[in-house]
């Protein structure tokens, strides 16, 4: 892009920003799974110091093969292992260092290699494999090692060992005694191993100390060695880390990002995004429209940026498995699907071993009973057997007709022939669903601003959902189940001619119990519970979704909206004028605490007949929630996430 590039200009290029195949082959995966095992496993530890006795390291049970077969088992599509977390310890046997499982005399008698078992295993069971390799490092911190030990770049030849050169391949780069280290096992890793689909460079650093980081040298073996790996860090190359760990993206995820620095390299660099990875914004039109002082464009160049949203299993937030480890629930899981997969963010879901070197059953278990879910609500596309149409004054782009955005290819997709447009569905019987599905054609790249999907009610259509981005995959949880024989799908805002892969109607099993985080129609906040407060009286408000406790909400059979598992949102003092401040109270079962979910996006008090309304038509953090005659109002629109 050009300094002078307006912001139309800008907004428009953005929409025809693409994935490069790698990109995409890895959007399309959905679920992964993040796999921390070390000598943090033995030793109790979530960071290890560098020190550790490779003794320590005994899996005496280690079962890759189980891992693997679980994990498959399981919907996940590969796993992504701690090749080297930031102890230094290697669980792989190395020419470069003596501080891993080639130095383990207590288990193989020093003959082991884990990532050999790691690696074989994923293949064997069709699934991908990745590795995640620490640049920090604190045994190479130690005295006389050599992480930022001040030495000098010099001309190096990687690998530095020649029985290490695979297929003659090496590198020449200038180097420091630390970054030759790392580039050895970069290339140790990538030649050895066969196919390596993903690799995780975690930018935590537990040192103190500074030491720079040849990244784009550390690229190129890999791009080189594995052409295929798409590779992760805070800001890509390839994959863009969505600057949390509680499994949470955006509302409005975009895969297109602003970036200053150098073009040319973009493809095969690491940039932070604008305003770091845990920015609220990080491409809207608004941003991307930003301007320096001298009315220039504040962004050098534009690129596709996927996110991954990384979460534990453990209930405890632990990455390493540790004793009487406990595991999240499966709605709490489903919440975390919801809130990455379902709003454009790749899911890596972690998995800890445990000391034997097999996955706890328990956790097997609870993974299991979670992919019964998925597929007991996503096995049936209930839009499927639809007649596809445009929608009245709605006419399609050639080559994209209707029917391309029900045909199960996500390579093909239905275009309208302006940057508006709609859809609808007949379907062959009415039927009943309670979530949405809409996936974008990322060939054409992602542009739709905001959408929204109506039922035919037999007289007229009525609103469903509305949403802002899409990308890769959108899901809505509806407030309350819909039976129709109709469905429309409406684009109302899009950088250009919007491309619809795939829309689907689908039926979560056991009724329609609700849970999860109640976003706002009119500004996408959630319902919170003020400061993470528990006490009788705490105030219900709006703030940034950030999938914590106290923004996360079950409608209960006995029509009660519960947090914390104990505490219902409650109309305080039993009141029942507009203006009563909506509060959290331990559940007694008044009707001050029981609330109807309607279909039409409202929550109306079962005592007031009243509407849950943010306060003033507001929609900035801190907002308060109130009791308000019903209007049909945005700022009374709320929908299960």
């Amino acid at each position: 892009m050009a300094p002078n590039d307006s912001p139309a200009t800008i907004v428009a290029n953005a929409a025809n920003v693409v994935p490069s195949p790698r990109q995409l082959a890895w959007q399309r995966l959905e679920r992964m799974a993040f796999i921390h095992f070390g000598v943090n496993t033995f030793t109790d530890r979530e960071w290890g110091t560098g020190t550790e006795d490779p003794n320590v390291f005994q899996p005496a049970g280690l079962n890759t093969d189980q891992w693997a077969a679980s994990l498959k088992a399981a919907g996940f599509k590969g796993g992504i292992l701690t090749a080297k977390h930031h102890d230094g310890f290697l669980l792989f046997p190395s020419k470069y260092s003596a501080f891993g499982v080639a130095s383990d005399r207590a288990w193989q008698n020093g003959a082991g290699d884990v990532v050999r078992n790691f690696t074989d295993s994923m293949h064997k069971y069709g699934l991908k494999a990745g590795i995640y390799l620490s640049p920090a490092d604190l045994h190479e911190n130690l005295s006389g090692g050599r992480f930022a030990n001040g030495s000098a770049a010099k001309p190096v030849t990687i690998p530095g060992d020649p029985s290490e050169v695979v297929n003659g391949v090496t590198f020449q780069f200038t180097s420091d005694d630390y970054n030759t280290y790392f580039e050895n096992t970069i290339y140790e890793l990538m030649s050895r191993y066969g196919p390596i689909d993903e690799v995780w460079w975690d930018m935590a650093n537990p040192t103190g100390r500074t030491q720079p980081y040849n990244f784009l040298d550390w690229i190129k073996i890999v791009r080189t060695l594995q052409p295929g790996a798409a590779m992760e860090n805070d800001g890509g190359p390839d994959i863009r880390w969505i600057g949390n760990e509680n499994g949470y993206a955006r509302q409005s995820e975009t895969s297109v990002v602003p970036y200053t620095g150098n073009a040319a390299i973009a493809a095969d660099n690491i940039v932070n995004p604008p305003g770091g990875n845990g920015a609220a914004d990080l491409g809207s039109d608004s941003l991307l429209s930003q301007r320096k002082p001298d009315g220039t464009s504040a962004w050098n160049y534009l690129k596709w940026s996927p996110g991954e949203c990384n979460g534990t299993l453990s209930a405890r937030h632990d990455w390493f498995w540790h004793p009487n480890e406990t595991w999240r629930g499966v709605p709490e899981l489903e919440d975390m699907y919801y809130a990455s997969v379902g709003r454009n963010c790749n899911m890596l879901l972690n998995v800890s071993p445990n000391r034997q070197g097999q996955l706890d059953q328990s956790a097997v278990t609870v993974l299991s009973d979670f992919n019964a879910r998925l597929t007991g609500t996503f096995g049936t596309n209930l839009a499927a057997g639809a007649a596809v149409a445009n929608d009245t004054g709605t006419a399609n782009a050639a080559g994209h007709a209707p029917a391309q955005a029900l045909d199960g290819n996500l390579d093909s997709s239905w275009q309208p022939s302006a940057t508006t447009g709609g859809l609808v569905f007949t379907l062959p019987a009415p039927r009943t669903f309670d979530v949405l599905s809409v996936q974008e054609d990322l060939n054409l790249g992602q542009r739709v601003r905001s959408y929204a999907v109506d039922a035919w009610t037999g007289s007229g259509w009525t609103q469903l959902a509305t949403d802002t981005t899409i990308g890769q995959k959108k899901l809505t949880r509806l407030a309350a189940p819909v039976t129709t024989s109709q469905v429309r799908l409406r684009v109302t805002s899009s950088r250009a001619a919007p491309a619809i892969a795939e829309f689907g109607l689908f039926k979560r099993p056991g009724g329609s119990t609700q849970e999860g985080s109640i976003t706002a129609t009119a500004s996408g906040r959630c319902v919170d519970v003020n400061g993470q407060s528990t006490a009788n009286g705490a105030t219900v408000q709006l703030w940034d979704c950030n999938g914590g406790a106290n923004q996360r909400w079950t409608a209960t059979a006995a029509k009660q909206l519960t947090v914390y598992g104990t505490k219902c949102l409650d109309a305080y003092g039993a009141g029942t004028t507009p203006g009563t401040p909506v509060v959290i109270w331990d559940c007694h079962g008044g009707t001050n605490q029981q609330w109807t979910v309607n279909a039409d996006g409202t929550i109306t008090g079962i005592q007031s007949g009243l509407c849950l309304d943010a306060s003033g038509a507001a929609t900035a953090n801190g907002t308060k929630l109130v009791l308000w005659t019903c209007t049909g109002a945005a700022n009374q629109k709320w929908q299960f996430r």
